[in-house]
């Protein structure tokens, strides 16, 4: 399936929008979404859900804005919700199918529990990032059936590559390298690639190692501890040394642990 709409494209489209005027966001994409037929856009609501959990501010008003989102379960690398959590957030959607979205390989087994114990069908997608959670949501389409679903939104989740920078929080050993207290991590597809001293050199570094030939878009998601012009300079960068077909964007997430995110498409 195509995708509607990227990553950048989602974030404008809700800048500026109170949180009244995204439910009328919501209802004119399902009636796109069905041809105009006001029966089946009311049966898509009822029928299909979205629960994601997700940890920053921005990320929540992107996916609450989606047609397509129901729910959302505050979480985050120190604060992963509990199966209760995830639960409740399932069983207050209504809809006879719901859809989860963990974005955290650490939270998977929770959702999956929670399945179980639902009284309604639940698909839990095993989205481990929240670039992969976005692209996933942004590839739901609420005029075909969940089988359909399910397979299309994993399908554009699987070719997101995810960049990570964070720090430190004790001393330790990767892979044979001594990692001190304090140090900057650069981190792909969860794998540590690097370590050093600045944030803004192992952000640029990392973001131009995984834009490859084929990639399209390059977004980068600043944490609540990097300023915009530390942000905006760091994307700027990346530019200068990405293909000119890739679309390199910058977004203010606001999460905390990790100073960047970078999706890769």
């Amino acid at each position: 399936m195509e995708k509607r709409y990227t990553l950048p494209v989602a974030i404008a489209m809700v800048v500026g929008t109170v949180i009244g005027s995204g439910i009328f966001f919501k209802a004119e994409a399902v009636l796109k979404g069905t041809g105009g037929n006001l029966g089946i856009g009311i049966l898509a609501f009822i029928i299909m859900g979205i629960v994601m959990i997700i940890s920053a501010c921005t990320f929540g008003i992107v996916a609450q804005s989606h047609e397509g989102v129901d729910g959302l379960v505050g979480g985050g690398q120190t604060m992963n919700p509990s199966t209760e959590d995830i639960l409740a957030a399932i069983q207050s959607v209504p809809a006879k199918t719901v859809f989860v979205l963990p974005n955290n390989k650490n939270i998977i087994m929770a959702a999956e529990q929670a399945q179980k114990l639902a009284d309604r069908q639940v698909v839990v997608l095993p989205t481990r990032t929240v670039p992969m959670g976005i692209t996933a949501l942004l590839n739901f389409d609420p005029s075909v059936n969940a089988e359909t679903n399910t397979i299309n939104m994993m399908a554009a989740a699987d070719k997101v590559s995810t960049g990570l920078i964070t720090y430190a929080a004790r001393d330790s050993e990767y892979d044979g390298k001594r990692i001190r207290k304090g140090e900057i991590m650069a981190l792909e597809n969860g794998k540590i690639v690097s370590t050093s001293t600045d944030i803004t050199k192992a952000t640029y570094r990392l973001a131009r190692n995984m834009c490859k030939k084929d990639s399209s878009f390059v977004t980068i998601i600043s944490g609540c501890d990097v300023s915009d012009e530390d942000a905006e300079k760091v994307t700027e960068m990346v530019k200068a040394k990405c293909p000119n077909h890739v679309e390199v964007s910058h977004i203010r997430g606001g999460q905390p642990v990790y100073y960047y995110m970078i999706s890769v498409e």
